[in-house]
């Protein structure tokens, strides 16, 4: 599957229960940050657009790689609220979202994150 323009990425894997999720995280300073955390686990809950959780220690980011809104399938950081997020919907409406730093993106159809629960822990691992 087409990696949606990451070049030299690293890839990693989403796990949720029994499911393995493969995405790539680009190499911005905040997806390297969280490279280094890895494997990391979080409980993330469903909201309309996307799987959210609060990371327990903010994420080194650069400033340059704030942007508004996200597309369907980013994996992103919320830089106010310190917030992991796995976006599968509403691009389209997505602009008046801020603060917004891309890590990377599920390389796989969404169709299985919307088929989550609405309380999930995941882990984000390197791929092997």
């Amino acid at each position: 599957m087409e990696k949606h323009g990451i070049e030299n990425g690293t890839a990693v894997t989403l796990t949720v229960g029994d499911a393995v999720i493969p995405a790539t995280l680009n190499d911005n300073m905040a997806a390297q940050d969280l490279i280094s955390r890895l494997p990391y686990t979080i409980t993330l809950h469903r909201y309309e657009y996307d799987y959210c959780g609060v990371m327990d220690n903010p994420m080194e980011y650069d400033k340059k790689d704030e942007h508004n809104g996200w597309k369907n399938g980013d994996i992103d950081f919320a830089v106010v609220g310190n917030y992991f997020s796995i976006l599968f919907d509403g691009e389209e409406v997505s602009e008046s979202y801020s603060n917004m730093i891309t890590l990377g993106r599920i390389d796989e159809d969404l169709s299985v994150i919307k088929s989550l629960g609405n309380t999930i822990g995941i882990t984000v691992a390197l791929a092997e």
